[in-house]
């Protein structure tokens, strides 16, 4: 599977403290702080299977049956008498439950499957616009890392950086993709008083969006070249310019599939549709003008 930024393998580095320069303001003595609403730090979720994981599958007293397979790029293996199973985005219970529907349904009664992981592909996590090293970091199956550690290992936040305006972009159980608010300036002062649950935990996938201090908008997903992409000031600048800028679409991008994440005034976020299928033809209603902040994404094809 095609990651959204070129990987790169790093030691987790311990989160620096914050640059004096870029602390927020001191309030007077004996005023208090606006209250500043922060997503919850939701623990992450149990790890599911993915293309690349090593996967031992055994049925009692079946030996023909035992098989230690990695999951191809599409998700599916294909196991004796059953022929294709879906592994991708399942747990080894949910994988277990059904090889045995399988098997009990034509060829075995009551079979005992146990499914277990003999190894694990690298998860990833991603870091773009406002830091030193924007890229794609490991997080250890078994390991924690939180947004201010992922920070501190893409080389801290740059002069360009709006850390106010810092977004986290999260895939779902459902594959539907969230947007969070994430004012690193507030988590770095909650920190400062001990409330360790302000730097939020990260799952697998997880985007973190630090905008820069230009007319910047986002193309992630499937293009050749993620990342930041400059808005002009004098004329209109829409999705396909912007994926066109990127390089255009990876073989696996699903054009029809694009969505642009954005947050309003209100601070909500919404999703919306950018079918570049329709736009090709001629339904250019579908081709979004982008406003600063947005991020395009551009799912893969059968996955979202």
């Amino acid at each position: 599977m095609k990651t959204v930024v070129p990987a790169l393998l790093v030691l987790l580095a311990s989160c620096s403290s914050p640059d004096p320069a870029k602390r927020p303001p001191s309030l007077p003595a004996g005023a208090e702080r606006p209250a500043v609403e922060l997503p919850p730090n939701v623990p992450r979720p149990p790890l599911t299977l993915a293309p690349g994981d090593v996967v031992r599958i055994a049925v009692f007293q079946q030996p023909d049956l035992d098989q230690e397979l990695r999951i191809p790029e599409n998700g599916v293996l294909r196991y004796p008498l059953i022929g294709a199973v879906q592994a991708a985005g399942q747990n080894t219970a949910a994988l277990e439950e059904t090889i045995r529907q399988k098997l009990a349904a034509e060829y075995l009664q009551s079979p005992t499957v146990s499914v277990t992981v003999k190894e694990y592909v690298k998860r990833r996590v991603f870091v773009v616009g406002g830091v030193a090293k924007p890229d794609g970091y490991e997080l250890a199956p078994t390991a924690r890392m939180t947004v201010l550690q992922l920070v501190a290992a893409a080389g801290g936040l740059t002069d360009r950086a709006v850390r106010d305006k810092a977004q986290l972009i999260r895939r779902q159980p459902s594959g539907e993709r969230i947007l969070l608010r994430l004012p690193l300036g507030e988590v770095e002062a909650r920190m400062a008083l001990g409330r360790g649950d302000a730097d939020l935990e990260l799952w697998p996938d997880d985007l973190l969006v630090v905008p820069i201090s230009t007319r910047t908008a986002y193309v992630l997903g499937q293009v050749n070249r993620p990342g930041p992409v400059e808005l002009p000031s004098d004329r209109r600048f829409t999705v396909s310019m912007a994926v066109s800028t990127a390089g255009s679409f990876t073989k696996f991008a699903s054009a029809g599939g694009v969505q642009v994440l954005r947050r309003g005034e209100d601070g909500v976020a919404r999703s919306i549709a950018a079918d570049l299928d329709a736009v090709l033809g001629g339904q250019l209603q579908y081709d979004v003008e982008l406003q600063p902040g947005d991020v395009v994404w551009v799912p893969e094809r059968g996955l979202f």
